[in-house]
């Protein structure tokens, strides 16, 4: 499921969950679950990259161990050994002493995530939530142990709407192309002149983001995008 204000991903493997105007975080993620019909949900940011394929088996078998014990949250993308083990599973009850339940990779609990979605308007209102749950010692809250195989591996590319360094290497290394006058690498350091080529963008971006978006909404852009190798 990839979520989507306008536009449609032309591939049978993608299900486009348009949402229409760009309005909260919140209401984007209701206006998602919405349209999708499933126990457990798991969600990815927009910027990460997959690394390695995911082992689709795998998945269904630590899921089928979170449904299990009525867990509702698993954190995928930090592995540990603090915290009580599951029996018979991969799965550790993530400690209040260490709390790292974050909306970043994660299952998540259908019922979970609207209630984190209708928690406030921004991801942070929703981050904030899940932390509070973590450090009050809500017991269904899970991470995998170290030493299990991962569930997924990424590269997260984007900061501050700008690509980062490992953003950038990682489209070489594949061989994507990206428009930099969509969302440019502008210089990273903190001197005045970096800033101000930064907040130069940041003005630039969100002016356009407000053109096209009455353009999608009068159809005057067309609403499907193609495949890379299409």
């Amino acid at each position: 499921y990839l979520v989507t204000n306008y536009r449609r991903y032309d591939d049978p493997r993608v299900v486009s969950l348009c949402v229409g105007k760009d309005r909260s975080w919140g209401e984007t993620i209701t206006r998602s679950l919405e349209q999708i019909d499933a126990p457990y949900v798991w969600m990815l940011l927009d910027d990460f990259f997959l690394n390695r394929s995911v082992d689709t088996k795998r998945v269904d078998e630590v899921v089928g161990q979170l449904a299990a014990a009525n867990g509702v949250y698993l954190e995928t993308g930090r592995q540990s050994d603090e915290g009580e083990p599951l029996e018979d599973t991969d799965l550790l009850h993530i400690p209040p002493s260490n709390p790292q339940a974050g909306i970043n990779s994660a299952i998540y609990s259908r019922e979970l995530l609207l209630s984190l979605a209708a928690s406030g308007n921004s991801l942070w209102d929703g981050n904030n939530k899940l932390n509070r749950m973590n450090l009050d010692g809500d017991p269904n809250l899970y991470y995998l142990r170290s030493g299990v195989p991962p569930l997924i591996t990424f590269v997260e590319s984007v900061k501050g709407k700008f690509w980062k360094p490992m953003g950038m290497d990682y489209l070489k290394e594949t061989g994507v192309k990206t428009d930099l006058w969509w969302r440019p690498y502008p210089p990273q350091g903190q001197d005045p002149f970096c800033k101000t080529i930064r907040s130069f963008h940041k003005r630039r971006m969100e002016f356009r983001k407000k053109r096209h978006e009455r353009r999608y909404e009068s159809g005057v852009v067309p609403p499907v995008i193609k495949p890379l190798d299409a």
